[in-house]
């Protein structure tokens, strides 16, 4: 009012100048005011919204297992009720899929037992080879060593024989030396005995007679010695086996040659059977191929009692989507349909920033539609703002009804009112009466017959009532009709 004051100009001052006349004739008589009394009363603050009615709980179900629909039969709007079964599969691939798979898995197990057995049997003949071969070396040993003690013992005399002829012969060579020479020394002697001057010399030619006889009984003695010695000579044993220790030689030797056979064929044996032996890792992948066969068979197993159980609905609702009709061949997490709860309904709407401190949970709330107001209260309040058709970004808060009936329809709209404080007996009054400045919270009221200006602190506001924690009483007359400051200090009356 005081902003459109100030806009009438200096054309209407003449005006303003007679009205001031009239009311200062008029100062004596009081002017009336709608009023109201401070008083007691129940107020609470409110936070209204708009939302779309929907089910507390909404599900999706998909489908769990990969088969053609055998029969499926609604839409969106159809109500169900809990335990109703509302899909059902064909079985008749699934029971395929597990016979195959069943098959499959023995087969696996055949598989493996028998290359398992195979392997085993071949480590017994393996380890048995190994022991045989151990024996071959051993034998062979003991027999190449008997043979290498007759040919060392053989070779051992057939030096010392050598040793002994090398020496006779030795000496017989000398001694025939020894005779040759004494043979020429008695030509000589023999011939100097037939010289005349020493057979006219009796002295010389004795002395020439006993060196005759003394070199020939040398050369006998020498002759008797070189007789003896090779008679020795003869009388040394042959340089080769006797039949005993040939004959043991060549037993040996065939022993030896049948054990180097077996050896080689049992040598041969082992590679093959040692090549025939599965390892740990071949093992395991028998057992991994196994394993998974048997749960394949598991799967398929599965698979046919999930189809066989069909789809059941978890509660009472609606269906809101339907993805689906019978004769479809759905793909495991193929969604199926979507059921909103019928039984426990909400209503989502979106609280401003300014507002969305007010909110709490288990505030209580009505719920309007279509002229039908329903209670309920808070259940939850998101975390996440969401910006809605007026780009303003906005809190989703459920708010639940307490008892909803078969009029309360999904997706709809519905007015909200939040009841964010309440409060029983306080002092209120009008929010016609109620005015801020920047020195606070006021009202004017009439005062003993006069206008006067009152500060007061406020608590809870709601649309028609504000409450006054300080500066008014009960029975305080306030005043509802707009006025300013002008006024303060006129007489004034309530209507």
């Amino acid at each position: 009012m005081k902003g459109r004051r100030i806009l009438i100009g200096a054309v209407t001052l003449a005006v303003l100048t007679g009205a001031g006349l009239m009311m200062t004739a008029a100062m004596g008589k009081a002017k009336s005011y709608s009023t109201d009394i401070a008083k007691y009363n129940s107020i609470s603050e409110e936070v209204e919204a708009t939302g779309d009615v929907h089910g507390e709980n909404s599900k999706t179900y998909y489908s769990t297992i990969t088969a053609p629909v055998a029969y499926f039969d609604l839409s969106a709007g159809d109500e169900v009720k809990q335990g109703d079964k509302v899909v059902g599969y064909d079985l008749s691939d699934l029971l395929t899929a597990r016979d195959q798979a069943e098959l499959t898995a023995k087969s696996a197990e055949n598989t493996m037992n028998g290359q398992v057995k195979a392997s085993d049997s071949n480590q017994a003949k393996f380890n048995k080879a190994s022991a045989d071969i151990e024996i071959y070396r051993n034998s062979y040993a003991l027999f190449r060593q008997a043979s290498d003690y007759i040919n060392q013992g053989q070779y051992q005399e057939t030096w010392d024989i050598n040793c002994i002829s090398k020496g006779i012969n030795k000496d017989i060579a000398e001694k025939t030396g020894a005779v040759n020479a004494l043979e020429a020394e008695l030509a000589k002697q023999q011939i100097k005995m037939a010289d005349p001057q020493i057979m006219s010399n009796p002295v010389l030619y004795k002395e020439t007679v006993d060196e005759v006889n003394r070199i020939t009984n040398d050369i006998e003695h020498l002759s008797c010695d070189i007789g003896n010695l090779q008679a020795d000579l003869a009388s040394l044993p042959p340089a080769t086996l006797s039949p005993e220790e040939y004959a043991a030689t060549v037993l040996n030797g065939n022993w030896m040659s049948d054990i180097m056979r077996n050896w080689t064929e049992t040598s041969t044996l082992k590679n093959t059977y040692e090549n025939q032996i599965l390892n740990s890792y071949q093992k395991e992948q028998l057992k991994n191929n196994y394993d998974l066969s048997a749960l394949s068979v598991d799967t398929a197993e599965e698979n046919l009692n999930k189809a066989g159980a069909g789809v059941t609905v978890e509660y009472d609702g609606i269906v809101t989507e339907s993805f689906i009709k019978a004769g479809t061949v759905v793909a495991k997490g193929s969604p199926l349909f979507t059921v909103e709860d019928s039984k426990n309904i909400k209503v989502d709407v979106g609280i401003s920033k300014y507002d969305i401190g007010k909110i709490a949970i288990g505030q209580r709330a009505e719920i309007n539609i279509a002229g039908t107001t329903y209670t309920g209260k808070v259940t939850e309040i998101k975390r996440v703002a969401r910006t809605e058709n007026s780009d303003k970004a906005k809190v989703p808060v459920c708010v639940k009804f307490d008892r909803p009936d078969e009029k309360v329809y999904l997706g709809l709209e519905a007015d909200v009112t939040i009841y964010t404080d309440e409060k029983q007996g306080v002092l209120t009054i009008p929010s016609e009466a109620y005015y801020a400045d920047d020195d606070g919270d006021y009202c004017y009221i009439i005062d003993e017959g006069v206008i006067t200006k009152q500060y007061i602190t406020v608590g809870l506001e709601s649309d028609d009532r504000i409450e006054v924690t300080m500066g008014l009483k009960e029975g305080d007359v306030v005043i509802t009709d707009a006025i300013t400051d002008d006024q303060i200090g006129s007489k004034a009356e309530s209507k």
